[in-house]
């Protein structure tokens, strides 16, 4: 009988390390997809907003939830999309509106509504409603967490079972041995 419970333990051991290897790569995959992004990506609130005369949009400051103030410049190809107060969308580029631009951040900077901006090099590629995050990646972490909890409950409910079958065992041979 010490040989089967031996042979269960390896059994349950071995698919748990198959599991957490599997499992580990599944999330270095994830980590590795999300570093191989050439642009990175802020959210904030802004705390400036820079404009010329005309009031064409120069610059704007962004202070993240450490409070750190970050300057983005932006090129005629950065795009908004910005929602007012009402809850209306706003999507242009700063080459098509740049007025409009800058009074949408100015009207974020008095709410302090916070943006997400996807920046590269301190240019601004695009500025939106703050994002939470990339949902692909926190759905695959998820993931990995909710299959590994199910594989490590069934690993220990046939543990389990394996140590209740040798406890039946035992009591049935005390009691053979008492009568």
């Amino acid at each position: 009988m010490n040989t089967k419970l031996t042979g269960a333990k390896t059994g349950i051991i071995l698919f748990m390390a198959i599991t957490t290897t599997l499992t580990a790569i599944f999330i270095a995959s994830e980590v590795s997809i999300a570093k191989a992004s050439e642009e990175s990506i802020l959210s904030g609130i802004v705390v400036g907003v820079e404009t010329d005369s005309n009031g064409k949009l120069i610059r704007l400051a962004v202070s993240d939830s450490s409070g750190q103030i970050t300057t983005f410049e932006f090129s005629p190809k950065t795009q908004f999309g910005l929602e007012n107060q009402a809850g209306d969308r706003w999507i242009s580029s700063l080459a098509e509106n740049p007025s409009e631009a800058a009074r949408r951040l100015n009207d974020h900077r008095k709410r302090f509504a916070p943006i997400t901006v996807s920046h590269a090099n301190g240019i601004a590629s695009s500025i939106v409603e703050r994002q939470e995050g990339k949902l692909e990646t926190n759905l695959g972490y998820l993931f990995a967490v909710f299959a590994t909890t199910w594989i490590l409950f069934f690993a220990y409910v046939l543990y389990m079972g394996q140590k209740q079958r040798v406890l039946q065992y035992e009591i049935t041979r005390l009691k053979n041995q008492l009568e």
